[in-house]
């Protein structure tokens, strides 16, 4: 866990912090500066009716790769600042714009609609991501039942299902503060958040182009709906391990707690309870039946079980 300090350090000490904290700034305006060139050497092609681009445009993206892995490690408190994530996301964003916008003619328009049909594809992306985040995260488990290793299973595993109906993100928004509450009281539980963000934070949401943002992003690319539920057994086969893995590991952490501590988890009980599914529970089920029904085959598919017609959603950008 990562300490922030809030407020400006005063002396000399706090004076070399700032001006170490304001290197990575100078260093990424340099690089940024360096990035910006490239444009005016690239050359873009077409091969079998398509744009080729040198290997080369992809150092932005590169480079964020490399700031999201390494600024955390040097640049700690600088990176903890949502300003500085912002400035550099954007800053290098900026010469990939540029470049797209500067071989429009020499690509007859085709550079331009890359650009646009990517960011519409991102907008859909961080739109099924944000309001997952925020509708699951008015629903609510609240309780304490003792944390024995099966309960602990049993809970990964229904994140497990659940993230293929509301997104890992929803998944992980639901259950994690009740995991985390059950074992309160645990001395051994270090291995809880890794577990879970393997299990219901990633490989749960497999079958559904719902359950994880590359699947959803396969889907607007024209995948469909119910391709990704063949994968059932390779998603059985991975969780299961994992299931598996978790709960001999939870089982060997559980008998070295102390007498103490099992008491006390023992003492606090609550039965678990389900507040907020009311509305939130509506409101995802009309998100999960809108990416539903942006499939053509799937709008079609119910509409006329329900003999109402074409049930398919338009895409809004044509």
């Amino acid at each position: 866990m990562a300490l922030v300090f809030v407020g400006r350090p005063s002396g000399r000490l706090g004076e070399k912090r700032t001006a170490k904290e304001g290197r990575p700034t100078k260093t990424i305006l340099i690089v940024l500066l360096l990035t910006l060139c490239l444009p005016s050497f690239a050359h873009a092609a077409e091969a079998a009716g398509k744009m080729v681009v040198p290997f080369w445009t992809a150092l932005p993206f590169a480079l964020l790769l490399g700031s999201i892995a390494v600024l955390p490690l040097i640049r700690e408190h600088w990176w903890h600042q949502n300003r500085n994530k912002a400035i550099v996301s954007i800053g290098l964003s900026i010469p990939v714009v540029l470049y797209l916008l500067a071989i429009n003619g020499e690509s007859k328009g085709e550079s331009t609609h890359q650009l646009v049909h990517e960011l519409e594809e991102y907008s859909a992306f961080i739109i099924l991501l944000t309001a997952l985040y925020t509708i699951s995260g008015g629903i609510l488990l609240i309780g304490d039942i003792p944390a024995r290793p099966r309960t602990n299973t049993l809970l990964l595993a229904i994140g497990a299902v659940l993230a293929n109906f509301i997104g890992t993100t929803g998944a992980s928004m639901v259950l994690i503060r009740p995991i985390l509450r059950i074992n309160l009281q645990r001395e051994h539980k270090s291995h809880l958040p890794i577990f879970f963000i393997f299990i219901v934070s990633n490989t749960g949401g497999l079958l559904t182009p719902l359950g994880d943002p590359p699947l959803f992003l396969g889907f607007l690319q024209g995948v469909p709906f119910g391709w990704t539920l063949r994968l059932w057994p390779e998603w059985l086969l991975v969780n299961g391990a994992l299931l598996i893995t978790f709960y001999f590991w939870d089982t060997m952490a559980y008998r070295k707690e102390t007498k103490k501590a099992m008491a006390h988890d023992a003492a606090v009980l609550h039965p678990l309870r389900l507040h907020g599914i009311g509305l939130n529970g509506v409101l995802l089920l009309g998100l999960m039946l809108s990416v539903l029904l942006s499939s053509d085959t799937a709008g079609k598919a119910i509409g006329q079980a329900l003999g109402v017609g074409d049930l398919s959603i338009p895409n809004p950008w044509p």
